[in-house]
């Protein structure tokens, strides 16, 4: 080995006559072939010296490998650096043609050294290579080296396809492909791009975006070429799922939305526009409440929300509604999309319009519950509601009943005529029987002429007879089916709960032993099991046959009750109550017969007499000279449901010369919450005549508060009941109390019913109750009284005046 010093002066770079080499005092140790190649590139100082001539001149045209003049640049460079920092780059690397020493150093060296380049790509996680102009690889990183598996073999200065013999038969097919596209590359003259997939010993098949740029001598001739490729296998993978992706849930035939984390909808797919009609772009931004049907309460969403929160996800049935406002339901399946800090970034919803699922699944349940041929309920359906009707009657200790009903002579209509107009007179019996009960009672066909009707809450047994009655009564007259005319009647027997059995099967078995009772009586008749019960029954049909005529003869007359102001004492109106005078019974009271009145009927033209008579009798005393008071009659939901109260009032009162401001109508809180929309209209209509309202006995039935705003009365007349034992019973003391105050803050007059001692008129009083009536002031008496007391009242005031 052979020592060299620096000895040269500041900028320049000599070597004395024994190859001693000195710089500022510095020492280098190089072997002979090293200190040879240096001094070659320094008599050569600015000059390019390219490897044949370092062949030539220091190896005596030896053969020599490329990696050999390499290694030993390299080395040289190493001991430059070590004595002077920066003294390295003096020497230069032009890849693909040479070395160049660049003669002198001034300061250290701020261009990339040969180590420094390659640290830095090999820094790099893309492949990064340099081929000279003849397609030889130059350079190549570590990344390039793992990924054709090059470690430890020539590969400098070789070609694709000599690479391809030193390396895994695999990639002969990358380097042949290589070669395509450097072609490419070249006759383009500028940098191309292009995909090359390379089989990688440790990954597999890896896919590379691959980057080439050609560099050109000045004369035109090949010069470099760079080589940059980037691994996009993983994103190429991931964008090819999403294409998938992005196809399956457009071809979907489920609605897809996507939004992100603050519910704005980012994608839909065209199975969304089916199901709702709009298109992407008039939702795109918009929050997915514009589907909103409006059927889901707040709490629903709350709840909805609160699931997607804590579990990530919610899946059930919700209604919507689509662009052209149809409320359709549909199965919605949404889940929440978090980032790798847990935050929240899109939800996506998955839906699907289940109307025809749901039509089908309704179908099946009603084929489940009813007669195919009369859509009535059957036997199934008869149980439930047999059991709900139960239970209702043991808490409200009501009662129910079972009627059990055989067509007379109905085989015969079978054997005579066919089966088609059998079906056709079934038919149009279930349809005469649904006008024979009301609403909450259930008619159901166990099968052949065999029908069932469940009477639920049932007040009295005698509401029983009167259904009976009126579906022998609708049976009575002949159907006209297919041209023939056929009489019909039906045995009914009945069963009562829970007198008679406290179980479906019982009670069935009991009622249709009593229509066997009934057949054997003669046929169109109904029957009781138990006797006593047909008792009643044949008492309550000739009560309301009395009725009948009661009303042709003009049996019935009105009482009338005075109402007091409490504070003033004085008189301002009556209340009109009806009276049956009865040559066989006597002076009948309303409780006994109204009942039966409403059960066939009779109670709107007997209701219709009771307003004509009362606004006759107040006319008469206003003529009389009589102060004008108001007169209040009681309206029936019957007469309500009519249709007709309205022209029925505007015509009595026409009639009777009576002024619309003293009628006063007193409505039961039943009527109220029936048809609220059309009794509603009733009471506009009424109020705008200029009649006054109460409502009866308020608080023993279903009051609202939002049907007192709406329905805007005049006055609230607290039950009898109630008043009763207020001074003894603080429950009724504080609904007494609460009826008054929120009376007041309605602005509406409180009148109490059934005031009977000096210690309740003062409880009201001091309570603040407006008006009163009851025994303590008067017991309700015939018309001449209230024109008795009228006289005496004003000649009493006169002489006290």
């Amino acid at each position: 080995m052979m020592k060299i010093k620096f000895q040269a002066s500041f900028n320049e770079f000599h070597i004395d006559n024994d190859f001693g080499v000195s710089y500022r005092g510095q020492e280098l140790t190089l072997y002979p072939k090293e200190l040879a190649v240096l001094s070659y590139l320094v008599q050569h100082a600015g000059e390019l010296v390219s490897k044949e001539e370092l062949i030539e001149s220091v190896w005596n045209g030896a053969p020599t490998s490329d990696e050999s003049i390499a290694r030993c640049i390299s080395v040289i460079k190493s001991r430059l650096r070590k004595a002077n920092p920066g003294a390295d780059a003096l020497i230069k690397t032009e890849y693909g043609r040479g070395y160049r020493f660049v003669g002198a150093l001034s300061h250290k060296s701020s261009c990339l050294c040969e180590e420094s380049f390659q640290a830095l790509i090999d820094a790099s996680p893309d492949f990064v290579a340099l081929k000279d102009g003849e397609g030889r690889w130059q350079v190549v990183n570590q990344a390039g080296i793992d990924l054709y598996d090059l470690e430890g073999k020539p590969w400098q200065n070789k070609t694709d396809l000599e690479l391809a013999a030193l390396s895994s038969p695999d990639h002969l097919e990358s380097f042949q492909a290589c070669i395509a596209s450097d072609e490419i590359a070249w006759h383009a003259g500028k940098p191309t791009r292009s995909t090359e997939k390379v089989q990688s010993a440790a990954h597999g098949p890896r896919i590379f975006e691959v980057i080439k740029s050609p560099l050109f001598h000045e004369d035109g001739s090949r010069r470099m070429l760079i080589i940059l490729g980037r691994d996009v296998t993983e994103k190429t993978l991931a964008e090819e799922q999403l294409r998938l992706s992005a196809q399956v849930l457009l071809n979907s035939r489920e609605a897809v939305v996507i939004t992100d984390a603050d519910n704005n909808i980012l994608s839909v797919n065209r199975a969304f526009t089916e199901v709702t009609g709009y298109i992407a772009e008039e939702v795109i931004g918009k929050n997915p409440r514009i589907l909103s049907s409006g059927r889901q309460s707040k709490e629903f969403y709350h709840a909805l929300w609160h699931q997607l929160e804590i579990e990530g996800s919610w899946r059930g049935e919700i209604w919507n509604r689509n662009k052209n406002g149809r409320i359709y339901p549909e199965w919605l399946d949404i889940s929440m999309v978090r980032d790798q800090n847990g935050l929240v970034t899109h939800h996506i919803a998955i839906f699907s319009d289940i109307t025809q699922r749901k039509e089908t699944e309704q179908q099946l349940e009603f084929l489940a519950y009813h007669d195919p041929l009369t859509r009535l309920p059957n036997r199934l359906l008869l149980r439930d509601r047999f059991d709900k009707a139960a239970a209702a009657s043991a808490r409200n200790e009501t009662m129910a009943a079972l009627l059990f009903l055989d067509l007379d002579q109905f085989k015969n209509v079978n054997d005579t005529l066919g089966h088609e107009i059998g079906d056709q007179l079934l038919l149009g019996v279930a349809e005469r029987l649904s006008n024979c009960v009301r609403d909450t009672d259930t008619i159901s066909r166990l099968g052949g002429d065999e029908f069932v009707i469940l009477l639920p809450e049932l007040q009295e047994i005698s509401t029983a007879s009167t259904v009976a009655q009126k579906i022998l009564e609708h049976l009575s007259n002949p159907f006209d089916i297919g041209g023939h005319i056929l009489n019909t009647s039906f045995s009914i027997g009945i069963g009562l709960y829970p007198d008679d059995g406290t179980d479906f099967d019982t009670l069935l078995k009991l009622a249709d032993a009593a229509m066997y009772y009934a057949k054997d009586c003669g046929r169109n008749t109904y029957r009781f099991y138990t006797e006593q019960m047909n008792i009643h029954a044949m008492e309550r049909m000739q009560l309301q046959n009395n009725l009948h005529q009661a009303l042709k003869q003009q049996e019935f007359v009105l009482h009338y009750q005075p109402q007091f102001d409490l504070a003033s004492g004085q008189m301002i109106g009556v209340e009109a109550l009806i009276r049956w005078k009865s040559p066989e019974l006597g002076l009948v009271p309303p409780a006994k017969f109204i009942p039966a009145a409403e059960d066939c009927g009779l109670i709107v033209p007997i209701g219709e007499w009771v307003l004509r008579e009362a606004c006759r009798q107040n006319r008469l005393w206003q003529d009389a000279g009589h102060e004008p008071f108001a007169v209040a009659v009681n309206l029936s939901a019957l007469q309500f449901r009519r249709g007709d109260i309205v022209e029925t009032i505007i015509d009595v009162l026409a009639e009777t010369r009576l002024e619309p401001a003293w009628l006063e109508l007193e409505l039961t809180e039943s009527i109220l919450i029936q048809n609220v929309d059309y009794v509603l209209g009733v009471i506009k209509k009424l109020k705008k005549i200029g009649i006054r309202l109460s409502i009866d006995d308020f608080g023993t039935g279903y009051s609202s508060l939002t049907y007192l705003k709406r329905f805007a009365v005049d006055k609230l007349k607290v039950d009898q009941s109630f008043v009763r034992n207020m001074t003894v019973d603080p429950d009724d003391a504080a609904i007494v109390h609460s009826v008054i105050q929120l009376g007041h803050s309605l602005k509406l007059k409180i009148v109490a019913e059934g005031v009977e001692t000096r210690d309740q008129a003062e409880y009201l009083l001091h309570e603040g109750c407006d008006q009163v009536q009851g025994y303590l002031y008067s017991h309700p008496v015939p018309a001449d009284e209230i024109t008795k007391f009228l006289k005496e009242t004003e000649l009493l005031s006169k002489t006290t005046d």
